[in-house]
């Protein structure tokens, strides 16, 4: 294929831009809500357009210069001396069948309030899950993750281990017990992180970047009781 000529976009075209994604990811935020739990494939594309930046491709808000130097955390830190997973973007929700589910932490009705706000190279990176091989995941890895090799711009033959077992083996370890039967709780919960990733986003945009405060503003589920 021939080389062909680039041109830069004016800036006015990347505003738009920038509101259109937010637009998009606060609709994937709503369809995940009402229970399409794969539109979280398709939020993790989204972050990644917005805060990525990786060789030559820089993050939507960048090229704006609006990135903010600080992103709100709803996670905290985990704890080193636990010897039980952690994965503080999640709660286990119970159904009134008496099912249990992995959900984002905004959906479980108990999001510690206010979020603190973290530099974002910590943010992007502090762990943020320990499985039940103490292996741990920060954003940075989930959003990658998902958005790059199992279904957000690619689905690859193959996946990382460590991320398989998260997403399909419950390699967090919770179950729920009924009787004489043990299983599993329900959900993805790398899904379920995106959406909560995607709440912190929102919330840190709609906080620190006035210009886009209006495209920005959390989507706050409603938390079946």
């Amino acid at each position: 294929m021939p080389k062909r000529n680039r041109v830069q976009r004016p800036k006015d075209e990347l505003k738009r831009e920038l509101a259109e994604q937010l637009h998009l990811l606060r609709l994937s935020c709503e369809a995940f809500d009402r229970g399409i739990e794969a539109v979280g494939k398709h939020i993790a594309l989204s972050i990644r357009v917005l805060i990525h930046q990786h060789g030559q491709s820089r993050a939507l808000l960048d090229q704006l210069k609006a990135h903010p130097d600080y992103f709100l955390d709803s996670a905290g830190t985990l704890r080193t001396e636990n010897l039980l997973t952690e994965f503080p973007l999640l709660s286990m929700q119970l159904s009134s069948a008496g099912n249990g589910r992995y959900v984002p932490t905004i959906a479980g009705g108990n999001l510690p309030e206010p979020m603190r706000p973290l530099r974002f190279p910590d943010w992007w990176g502090n762990p943020v899950l320990r499985d039940n091989k103490r292996r741990t995941f920060s954003r940075r890895d989930l959003v990658l993750h998902v958005a790059d090799t199992d279904g957000g711009a690619h689905v690859d033959p193959e996946l990382d281990q460590a991320y398989m077992e998260i997403s399909r083996n419950n390699s967090l370890g919770w179950v729920l017990t009924k009787g004489d039967m043990t299983q599993a709780l329900d959900g993805r919960p790398e899904l379920a992180c995106m959406r909560q990733i995607a709440h912190e986003i929102l919330s840190t945009i709609h906080r620190y970047v006035p210009p886009y405060s209006v495209h920005s503003a959390p989507v706050i589920p409603i938390v079946k009781q």
